[in-house]
C-alpha cells in the first residue's frame, strides 16, 4: 500500500509517514528530509521552546483536595425550603392550589418577605404561566395587593408557553435570550427563580412516562439553570396514586433538589418539604385559599398563611374517622372558616397566624348543615356539644375562651 502523505494544513490532524501514527500539528519535512512534530508529549513539551500558555486548558478540570471550599453564597433562596441553584418542584393534584403557592412564593421572594416564618434571599422572579391563561393576571394582582408589595419589585410574568420538550420546535434558548432582554437589575440579585407554571404545558408531546424524552425537559431546565446561576421551580401534577408522588417517569425525581408535595384536606392546603438535598426534608407548613374580589363582578383566591414551617411528625399523619353530628361539625367548621376566620391578635393560647371563628358562628352553620334532626333549642346544643367533645377527645381542635381552631 502506498505511503499517506500529511497534508500540507498544519492545524489539522496529519499521518506521521515514517510510522502511520495519527499526530496532531505534523510540520511539512524540512531539506534534509527530516520531519519535525510540534511537542505534544511531555517528553519534546520543552525542547521546542512551546510557551505553557500557549497550551489548550483541559476540558475537565481537576481540583485538588486542598483546594475543595465551600461555596461562601448563601445556600438557600428561602431558609430551609428552597435551595438557592438547581432544579425544584412543586406538585401535587388538581385543585391543591400549587399554583397559588407558586404565585406566593415568587412573590414573597421578590418582596423580600418572610415565607411562613422564613428568611427570603431577594432575586428577580420570572413566573411562567404557560397552563394558567387570563385568568394568572388577577391571581398576581390579588396576591401583590394582599402582600402589600410596591410594583418596583422584580417579579416578571410570561404567559407565553415555551417549548421545552423533547418535540420541536425547540425554544431554549429563545426563552434564554428573552429572559436576559429584560435585563433585570443586578442590585435586586438579578435572575435567581424561574418558575415553570406547568410542566406539561411546556413540554407538548413528550411522553412524561419515557425517560429517554422527559430527560428533554430536565437537560432544559439544568441549561437555563446555569445560564442565569438561578433555581427553576417546576410546577407539576401528582401521579393517579398521590402516594407514589410525581407524575410520570421517576428521572424527574432523581434529578430534583428540593420537592415540595402540596395536599389538601378538609379545606386546608397543606406542602410537605419530601425532598431537600442538602437540607432538611420532612417538614411542613399549611396554608388557606381565601376568595378576594378584584372588581367588576371577578374574584380570585390568595394564600393565607395557616402556621410556621414545622416537622410533618408534630402533626397527625392520618384523621380518626367521624360520623353523624361530628362530621358534620367537622365540615360546618371548616366551612366557617373558609368564610369569616380571623385572626386573633398574638395570644399565647392561640396558634400564630391561625384563624379562628367563634363558637356561635361555628354552631351556627353547624345548624344550617342540619347537625340535629330536632329544631328544638336543646335538642340541636346537646348534638352540637357531643360534635364539639368528640372532636376535642380527637385532638382536631383547639378552644380558648369563644374562639376555635382547626389543630
Amino acid at each position: 500500500m502506498a505511503r499517506r502523505e500529511p497534508p500540507a494544513e498544519p492545524d489539522r490532524i496529519k499521518i506521521d509517514p515514517h510510522t502511520g501514527e495519527t499526530r496532531m500539528d505534523y510540520d511539512p519535512p524540512k531539506e534534509n528530509g527530516q520531519a519535525k512534530f510540534k511537542a505534544n508529549g511531555a517528553d519534546n513539551a520543552k525542547s521546542n521552546g512551546e510557551d505553557k500558555a500557549d497550551r489548550k486548558k483541559p476540558r475537565f478540570e481537576l481540583i485538588p483536595l486542598s483546594e475543595i471550599k465551600p461555596d461562601e453564597a448563601a445556600e438557600f433562596r428561602i431558609d430551609r425550603l428552597l435551595p438557592r441553584l438547581g432544579l425544584a418542584c412543586i406538585y401535587g393534584p388538581p385543585g391543591c392550589g400549587k399554583s397559588f403557592l407558586a404565585i406566593y412564593m415568587g412573590l414573597s421572594i421578590a418582596a423580600k418577605r418572610l415565607f411562613f416564618g422564613c428568611e427570603t434571599k431577594q432575586c428577580g422572579v420570572v413566573y411562567i404561566a404557560a397552563e394558567a391563561g387570563t385568568g394568572i393576571k388577577k391571581r398576581i394582582a390579588a396576591a401583590r395587593d394582599y402582600l402589600n408589595i410596591t410594583d418596583d419589585v422584580p417579579f416578571y410574568l410570561i404567559t407565553g408557553a415555551p417549548n421545552l420538550g423533547f418535540r420541536g420546535p425547540k425554544d431554549c434558548k429563545a426563552l434564554v435570550d428573552s429572559i436576559t432582554a429584560a435585563n433585570i437589575p443586578k442590585e435586586q440579585g438579578g435572575v435567581g427563580v424561574i418558575i415553570i407554571d406547568t410542566v406539561a404545558r411546556v413540554t407538548p408531546g413528550t411522553d412524561e412516562n419515557k425517560a429517554s424524552e422527559f430527560g428533554a425537559f430536565i437537560n432544559n431546565a439544568d441549561s437555563i439553570g446555569r445560564h442565569f446561576r438561578a433555581l427553576v421551580v417546576g410546577v407539576h401534577h401528582s401521579g393517579k396514586d398521590e402516594s407514589r408522588g410525581m407524575r410520570g417517569s421517576n428521572v424527574f425525581n432523581g434529578a430534583t433538589d428540593c420537592e415540595w408535595a402540596v395536599r389538601k384536606q378538609d379545606g386546608m392546603h397543606s406542602a410537605t418539604v419530601g425532598k431537600m438535598r442538602d437540607g432538611e426534608d420532612g417538614i411542613e407548613f399549611s396554608f388557606r385559599l381565601e376568595v378576594r374580589d378584584v372588581g367588576n363582578g371577578r374574584t380570585t383566591c390568595i394564600v393565607s398563611e395557616q402556621s410556621d414551617v414545622a416537622p410533618t411528625s408534630q402533626k397527625k399523619s392520618k384523621r380518626p374517622p367521624l360520623k353523624g353530628a361530628a362530621l358534620t361539625a367537622w365540615h360546618a367548621l371548616n366551612e366557617a372558616l373558609d368564610e369569616l376566620g380571623e385572626v386573633p391578635p398574638e395570644l399565647n393560647h392561640v396558634p400564630s397566624n391561625t384563624r379562628t371563628v367563634s363558637i356561635d358562628q361555628w354552631r351556627d352553620y353547624a345548624k344550617r348543615r342540619g347537625i340535629s334532626m330536632s329544631d328544638l333549642p336543646r335538642a340541636l346544643n346537646l348534638a352540637f356539644q357531643r360534635a364539639v367533645e368528640k372532636l376535642r377527645d380527637n385532638n382536631m381542635i383547639g378552644i380558648w375562651n369563644d374562639r376555635v381552631w382547626v389543630v
